[in-house]
């Protein structure tokens, strides 16, 4: 079978699909499968040792070329191929498939639409209010976008509940698959040894639905001297994020860290003994998994896929508020005083994944869809 892959982000970017397309391509390559991959990238001539087949196309480039040449490259490399596997580019994607009428597998992990404006401050909406509200023409016309974008995918897949029932409301004549994201899972083991440093970890893309700086925040009332926390990422905050830890003058507590490759992302999770994610809105992520499968002790929100992960707190610990500064750093002190309890819970969340989450598991699933698709 040949599969295109389209993607917004592609190492060495970072960020869920990021993550996912390289590993899912590798599997797909493994059972006999062409894989081709068009993606958006700082540099178009970047050269990386991914063993993919991949195309990228400089994301800079004033919007009408680049959505021009997005277009075109689609329509070239998709007269080849069997199903078009879109992972972001979706609208490019199904202007696309108006000429090339192939069958569209599309990933859903969020609305890239209440993303863009949260993150750019203009709105303050949750993403379920952003949904239901009216709202004025220039949003009206993205929604409607978005929507006949997904409308002309074969199948949908979210790695959420939540997610497939905001594509069941948007697009109630779309198949809508959930298939949870996986990890490769490690054989690592967290010791249990005493405790003579507390690192903490965020591993995100610095927007602000993050909410990281309300972590750095909780950071200047932590009681416990030894903890200090580690910022991997790069975006739109990243200058905000460093003025807020210089202003709060914890720049002995926080270090942002910046880019880290994919591959190197592991040797901070070997060391970490909490990670935290605060954001308002998931899917379901990669990185709490990748955090997970090192037996790091979870600190999250209930969004998206985190609820099932997190289950009520058995196998996690969970902010209810993330602007809740006060909250955050009492639970980040307990977790310190009571180390054995979190590493207990990360234990079982690791067992956990092993069986839901594994990404041999999930790449045979995702085949087989493509197989039952092309039978139709």
């Amino acid at each position: 079978m040949n599969i295109l892959i389209t993607v917004g982000i592609f190492p060495p970017d970072i960020g869920g699909p990021a993550s996912f397309v390289p590993k899912i391509a590798n599997h797909l390559i493994n059972m006999d499968n062409k894989v081709k991959i068009i993606c958006l990238a700082d540099e178009e001539n970047l050269l990386l040792e991914d063993d993919l087949d991949v195309l990228r196309i400089k994301r800079s480039t004033y919007l009408p070329i680049r959505w021009f040449k997005t277009i075109s490259l689609i329509i070239k490399y998709g007269r080849k191929s069997d199903i078009l596997f879109v992972n972001g580019l979706g609208v490019e994607a199904a202007i696309a498939n108006l000429y090339l009428r192939k069958k569209i597998v599309r990933k859903i992990v969020g609305d890239p639409v209440w993303e863009r404006f949260y993150n750019k401050k203009s709105t303050s909406e949750t993403f379920d209010d952003f949904q239901n509200q009216k709202h004025n023409l220039n949003v009206r016309i993205q929604k409607l976008t978005r929507n006949w974008s997904i409308s002309s995918s074969e199948v949908v897949i979210t790695p959420s509940d939540h997610l497939k029932e905001f594509i069941n409301r948007t697009n109630p004549k779309t198949e809508v698959l959930k298939i949870n994201n996986g990890v490769e899972i490690s054989e690592f083991k967290r010791s249990k040894t005493p405790l003579h440093e507390f690192n903490i970890l965020i591993n995100s893309r610095l927007v602000v639905q993050k909410n990281i700086h309300f972590v750095i925040e909780a950071m200047g009332s932590i009681k416990n001297l030894d903890v200090n926390l580690k910022i991997i990422g790069e975006g739109g905050e990243f200058e905000r994020l460093e003025d807020l830890i210089t202003n709060l003058n914890i720049q002995n507590k926080v270090k942002m860290i910046g880019k880290v490759e994919n591959n190197l992302i592991s040797e901070y999770l070997k060391t970490s003994n909490l990670f935290i994610q605060a954001s308002d809105y998931e899917g379901l992520p990669h990185s709490i998994l990748e955090a997970i499968n090192y037996e790091v002790p979870i600190l999250s929100t209930e969004v998206g896929g985190c609820k099932d992960l997190l289950d009520n707190g058995d196998r996690g610990f969970i902010i209810s508020s993330p602007q809740n500064k006060q909250q955050i750093a009492e639970k980040i002190d307990y977790i310190y005083e009571n180390y054995d309890i979190a590493l207990t819970k990360a234990v079982a969340a690791k067992k956990y994944i092993q069986n839901k989450y594994n990404f041999s598991t999930q790449a045979k699933i995702y085949s087989e869809v493509f197989e039952k698709i092309m039978k139709k």
